[in-house]
């Protein structure tokens, strides 16, 4: 019997950008005893690599940008989905504003279109225009601490209306992420599941914020914590403490 964690990393694994030793000796203890991690995350993956570099921990497989990316221990990539530059264009032309911060990402690589991100990645290149970027991209996303969390949800369900059709934006915090259409990391782990024959039973999933739900929605083992908005608290089945908490208590 194979069991699969597929957790979240901002607010779930890391706090601040930094892992609690419980978690990091939980995640060690899980994975000797030859049960399969996977990070599923909005990062791209050069905003991940410092799990493997400062914490010793090798996921093997990495759920990315919200399910747009999928790579394997090592970095290589099994599935990627882009957005059209046109769509990219058009969202652009609709979120522009002196007090959003916008980044695009190809999965590999971080581009920003204007000044005041707080993404926490080692290396993020300043553009003008995604017509200096040569590669094809997968997410985009917007940072607007200055707005609330109604006029968060509000401009997250107009681009989701208008854009229906290509895209689909999910709201991580004060953040809103926007990926291909049938992009999710429900999905990813969906995939990843089918990939390494385990039954969705021993699938357990845990996170802290809204792109979190379709990994909640795929597995009765949904876990997330005491301090989430108390909505999001209803799509999961566990309330725990943190990583550690569903990896001794409920998993090994």
């Amino acid at each position: 019997m194979i069991k699969l964690l597929a957790t979240d990393l901002d607010g779930t694994l890391l706090e601040k950008n930094s892992m609690a030793k419980k978690n990091k000796d939980a995640v060690h203890k899980l994975q000797s005893l030859g049960r399969l991690l996977v990070i599923a995350t909005g990062r791209p993956y050069n905003g991940v690599k410092m799990i493997k570099d400062e914490y010793n921990i090798r996921a093997n497989y990495f759920i990315l940008l919200n399910g747009a990316l999928i790579v394997d221990s090592l970095g290589s990539k099994i599935m990627q989905k882009i957005i059209k530059k046109g769509i990219i264009k058009k969202i652009l032309s609709k979120i522009h504003s002196d007090d959003i911060a916008i980044s695009v990402e190809s999965g590999f690589n971080t581009y920003l279109l204007n000044d005041g991100d707080n993404l926490p990645y080692p290396s993020k290149t300043r553009v003008n225009s995604i017509d200096e970027i040569d590669e094809d991209l997968s997410l985009i996303s917007i940072y607007s601490p200055n707005k609330n969390i109604e006029e968060i949800e509000k401009l997250k369900n107009e681009i989701n209306e208008e854009f229906k059709d290509e895209i689909i934006a999910y709201r991580n915090d004060i953040y809103i992420d926007i990926v291909p259409k049938g992009c999710s990391k429900g999905e990813g782990v969906k995939f990843i599941a089918a990939q390494e024959e385990v039954n969705m039973k021993d699938v357990y999933t845990i996170g802290d914020s809204w792109n979190d739900v379709s990994m909640f929605d795929i597995t009765e083992n949904s876990f997330t914590f005491d301090y989430v908005e108390k909505k999001l608290k209803n799509h999961a089945n566990y309330i725990v403490t943190s990583v550690a908490h569903c990896i001794e208590d409920y998993i090994l």
